[in-house]
């Protein structure tokens, strides 16, 4: 929900998104599940504590924020707040409030996961969203937000607590975590390549550059540059023309 949440959002603001950062933010509320000190759909739910938090990012990146911002709400707004309930304005209150009351392991809770699985999954391919998981990317690293958030459900199966995945959801989620491991896997794989952004690139193997030159009067002298980038390393070659013959296609000088 979140994914379609946030799209919808960036594509009404106008602004891009960065897949793996919205995928961790629609997510990220129940990080309250590892900090024990935190009541589970406590604080981290509150509508009032989500918009605090993000007010500096707000400020930093004004409307481009608004994405994960969307994401963040979705979680609490939809998800939870008809699955239980949540503590919606903490601080200022400490009361539960939520509507239909439904588990989160009931039939039309599932189903309805189970079709936002069969939306999500052609969107995110037909937007080219599954594809850019595939690629290197330095904000890969945030997947490791929803891969835990998928995992920790998957490994509940058969023990019989509260978190446990409903059989129907193990195919969609295994499908996630197997995306989101590969995505990993290309990040750790890019991030310990002998080749860094600091070092020296390979060279290049005799380029060949044809450059089209104005025509100069045979005594005038004339700088021209040009600018190229090559594998992310913009060059800059000057062409000193003392001189241009007419006749010929060859300028005098030096390149």
């Amino acid at each position: 929900m979140g994914y379609l949440i946030g799209k919808g959002t960036s594509k009404l603001a106008k602004v891009k998104v960065n897949l793996p950062l919205l995928l961790a933010a629609s997510v990220l509320p129940d990080v309250d599940l590892i900090l024990r000190f935190l009541m589970h759909r406590g604080p981290t739910h509150s509508i009032i504590t989500i918009t605090v938090l993000m007010i500096p990012f707000f400020v930093i990146y004004k409307r481009q924020a608004l994405p994960y911002y969307a994401a963040l709400l979705s979680h609490i707004l939809i998800g939870d707040f008809f699955t239980g309930g949540i503590q919606l304005f903490w601080p200022l209150s400490n009361n539960w409030f939520g509507a239909l009351d439904f588990t989160v392991r009931s039939l039309p809770i599932v189903l309805t996961e189970l079709a936002l699985f069969a939306i999500t999954l052609p969107l995110m391919y037909k937007l080219g969203d599954l594809q850019t998981l595939f690629k290197p990317h330095n904000k890969n690293w945030a997947l490791i937000i929803p891969l835990g958030a998928v995992l920790g459900p998957l490994l509940s199966v058969g023990v019989g607590t509260e978190s446990a995945l409903p059989a129907l959801l193990i195919i969609p989620s295994l499908f996630y975590v197997i995306i989101f491991s590969y995505s990993l896997a290309i990040a750790i794989r890019t991030w310990h390549s002998p080749y860094k952004k600091s070092q020296t690139p390979p060279p290049l193997h005799e380029p060949t550059w044809t450059i089209p030159l104005q025509p100069l009067e045979r005594t005038q002298k004339h700088n021209q540059r040009f600018n190229f980038q090559i594998a992310g390393r913009k060059l800059r070659i000057t062409c000193d023309c003392r001189y241009f013959d007419k006749d010929t296609s060859n300028p005098t000088g030096s390149l």
